[in-house]
Parts: structure tokens; C-alpha cells; sequence
């Protein structure tokens, strides 16, 4: 019955995402089925393990503090394609939002989620296509279990261990941020019995920097996340150790460093971090372009902004990707991707953008580096009503039409052949991620 009914979904799915994209091109519709029969790799996700009555994710407990965010009109509650959504995965019968229908759809959603226990994270995955989602959490929770999730662990934290007063004071946004990371770094200074930050930089880096991130590599993870843009620039400079150290040494004992003082450890932290990611073999994913909540610095967050540390012979054992592909400097993301050790996905591009604006820029980045791109959901809880199942189906829709049209467009100016569209596909949607992770499928 199971295995029936997932042939049943699977071939609703097919039917739904075969639609003419514009009036001026015409998609390959038997692209676009094959494109929706790949069993994707999602490189960027935040889905939420299976949680009992009363349980909260310590994922997005988030403070008080955190001002509301404004989604764009795809997230908005009155998108109609949630209506198709729900109907796919929960048998959503109405075609309208009203409270009470709304409230029915709860009622159902938690049934399942109770009937399917552990089981039902990979349960939505497998509605979706998708064979394995990268998780970006802090901690894994239960059902989100290799090998169907496997972990992208936040080393955000370790970026700003001193007194981060005078960061918060920037905006709300940033004051809920750096209490967040404050609490995370706390955590593993107690995970590795530290009751209080190292006198030292060197004992930080020794004592908690380096072995945690050796741990964590033996607890599965397959890459570390850095979210940096929303506290602070991109713009990574090389500075001495010795500098790094001065800074560390005055302000290890509480006083809050100016702003500049501050900078040059963060830099210096970020780079040790990418070097040690690269010797033990973990991916380096960087969140670039354009962010979340009304007070995000947009202007900070662009990809060129990496440039320099992207250059450090030093660096280039270590991968890094761009997480979100760097909207709206998607242009500049496909120039970095020349570099041997840099990749991207456009993540989140599939809910800020239209499928044909989308389209440009995967079809941009085809005509350049195809085995630097990755695809990516950005699947995140956005209320309770819609959740990281729903922008995980309404994503993962997106993606796959834009890739379809990308590579129609492609095509019919004689670019490249049908064969090689299909062999595209299949690198988008997944073999790139199987080189670049080395790692084995089911």
C-alpha cells in the first residue's frame, strides 16, 4: 500500500509541473518529465526532525527579539500553488483558505506526522523527489537520519567569542542574532567541559575550534554553514595571526572591542576555520546575496566581497559553495565559479524569483561552469500552516521548471543537444553534488 501510493503521488507530480512556462517559449515538456522523475540531491535545507506534542526545535526557538519578517508574495499565505501543495502531500480537498479548511489542514498534517513518527521527514522527501537533503542545523533531531538527511553543521558561532554588546546595539536583527550564536558558542564550550572562554587564542582554537570541528566530522557532518552576512561584510581580509591574537588577548577578559579590533579576529577565525574544514575534508557553505529580515545589509552580502579570500593559495584544498547563488549578484557568483574550488546553488533564488527569471540564471551559469551548480530547496518552517514541507514542494517545483526552460531556451538557439540536456539535468540535479560530497547514493 505504501509503495502504491507513492506511485500515485509521483504521478500527480508529473502532470502538474508540465506546464507551458511563457508565451515565449514553450517548455520541452518531455525534458521537463524527465527532469521531475531525478531524484534530486538538495544542497540547502532547514527541515525540521519529527517532534512529539509540546516539543519546540531548538532550531528556531528564537528569541523575542527577532523582528518579524516580511516574506515575498510567493511565501504569502494567499499563494493558490500552497492549495496544490497541500493536496499532494496531505489530500487537501478545498480550493479556498478559509479558517475553518485551514484548521481541518492542521488537524490533518499532525495525524500524519503522528502515523508516520520518525518516518515522516523522509516521507515528505520521497513526494518531493528528493533522495537526499542537506539539513542546515545545529543539531540533527529525530528522523532526520543519513542516509536521506545528512548534516550541515552552523560554525557561525565561532566566529564572535568576545563581548558582543556593541554588535547588538547595530539593530534588532543583529541583537537577536549574536544571542542566538552566544548561546550556541556557550553549548560547545560546555560540550567539551570549558566553563569559560580559553585565556588564549591559540587554546581557543586548540581546545575548541579545531577538535570541535573534528568531532563533528566524525558525527556525520559533510560541510559547516556560515551565515556571517547577517552580523557583518563578507569581506574576509588576510590578517596576521599575531594581529589576531592582540585582539584576543585584550578582550578575552569581557570588555566589548571596537568594531575594527573586532573585525580583524573574525577574519582571522573564519580563514583558520576554512583551512582546518579543508584539511579533514568538510565543504565550507556561505550564505551570499541577499537576506532575510528588514534590517539585512544587502550591500555587504555580495560574492565579490570574497574575492580575496577565495584567492588564498592557502584555501584551495578547502570547497566552499554559495549558498542562494548570491542574489541579485548572481552574475558575479558565475564568474567566481571559474575558480577551481568554488561551486553554488540557487537556493531560495526559487521563491524570490519567477521560474523565468530563475531561468536566466541557471541558464547564465550552464553557459559557463555546468559542474560548479548545485540545486537547492531552501525547504524552512515558515509558519505553522506553512512549513518546510511546503516550501520544500513549492521549491523543488520551481527548481525543476526553471532548469526545464533554462534548458529548452538552450536548445532551441542551438547551444547544445538534446542529449546534452539531459546529461545537464542530471548534473544539476544531482551528480555534482555526488562529486563534489564524495559520497554514495542508494
Amino acid at each position: 500500500m505504501k509503495h502504491s501510493l507513492i506511485i500515485l503521488v509521483s504521478s500527480l507530480l508529473i502532470p502538474l509541473f508540465s506546464i507551458q512556462l511563457s508565451a515565449q517559449t514553450k517548455v520541452d515538456s518531455a525534458l521537463l518529465a524527465e527532469i521531475n522523475q531525478i531524484k534530486a540531491i538538495d544542497n540547502h535545507a532547514h527541515p525540521l526532525p519529527f517532534l512529539n506534542e509540546g516539543e519546540k526545535d531548538v532550531e528556531f526557538d528564537v528569541p523575542e527579539s527577532t523582528p518579524p519578517l516580511a516574506p515575498p508574495v510567493r511565501l504569502r499565505l494567499s499563494n493558490p500553488e500552497y492549495l496544490e501543495a497541500w493536496r499532494i502531500l496531505y489530500g487537501y480537498k478545498y480550493d479556498d483558505f478559509s479558517e475553518a479548511h485551514l484548521r481541518e489542514l492542521l488537524e490533518t498534517k499532525r495525524r500524519v506526522m503522528n502515523e508516520k513518527g520518525a518516518a515522516y521527514p523522509a516521507w515528505i522527501l520521497d513526494r518531493l523527489g528528493i533522495e537526499t537533503m542537506f539539513a542546515n542545523r545545529i543539531t540533527m533531531g529525530r528522523g532526520l537520519t543519513a542516509p536521506r538527511f545528512l548534516w550541515v553543521w552552523h560554525a557561525n558561532p565561532l566566529l564572535f567569542p568576545l563581548n558582543n554588546e556593541e554588535a547588538k546595539k547595530s539593530n534588532p536583527q543583529r541583537e537577536a542574532d549574536f544571542t542566538t550564536d552566544e548561546k550556541w558558542l556557550k553549548d560547545f564550550l560546555t560540550e567539551f567541559k570549558l566553563t569559560k572562554l580559553p585565556e588564549t587564542l591559540d587554546d581557543y582554537v586548540n581546545k575548541l575550534v579545531v577538535p570541535l570541528l573534528e568531532r563533528r566530522k566524525k558525527d556525520g557532518v559533510i560541510a559547516v554553514k556560515f551565515y556571517a552576512a547577517y552580523m557583518r561584510s563578507l569581506d574576509f581580509a588576510d590578517v596576521s595571526e599575531r594581529e589576531a591574537q592582540r585582539v584576543y588577548a585584550k578582550y578575552a577578559g569581557g570588555n566589548a572591542p571596537p568594531a575594527s579590533d573586532y573585525k580583524v579576529l573574525q577574519d582571522y577565525l573564519f580563514r583558520r576555520i576554512a583551512l582546518e574544514c579543508g584539511r579533514i575534508g568538510l565543504a565550507v557553505h556561505i550564505h551570499v546575496g541577499a537576506g532575510a529580515g528588514p534590517f539585512f545589509y544587502n550591500s555587504t552580502a555580495s560574492p565579490f566581497l570574497l574575492d580575496s579570500m577565495l584567492n588564498d593559495p592557502k584555501l584551495r584544498k578547502t570547497n566552499f559553495v554559495l549558498i542562494h547563488g548570491g542574489l541579485p549578484f548572481a552574475q558575479a557568483t558565475s564568474f567566481l565559479l571559474g575558480k577551481p574550488n568554488v561551486y553554488a546553488d540557487f537556493s531560495s533564488q526559487t521563491f524570490l524569483t519567477s521560474v523565468r527569471e530563475l531561468s536566466q540564471v541557471i541558464r547564465s551559469w550552464l553557459g559557463r561552469f555546468p559542474e560548479k551548480v548545485l540545486f537547492g530547496t531552501d525547504a524552512y518552517p515558515l509558519t505553522t500552516t506553512v512549513g518546510w514541507e511546503e516550501i520544500g514542494w513549492l521549491t523543488n517545483k520551481s527548481a525543476r521548471q526553471a532548469l526545464a526552460l533554462a534548458l529548452t531556451e538552450m536548445m532551441n538557439d542551438g547551444e547544445i543537444t538534446r542529449e546534452r540536456a539531459s546529461e545537464l539535468a542530471r548534473m544539476v540535479m544531482r551528480e555534482n553534488a555526488i562529486k563534489l560530497y564524495g559520497f554514495k547514493t542508494r
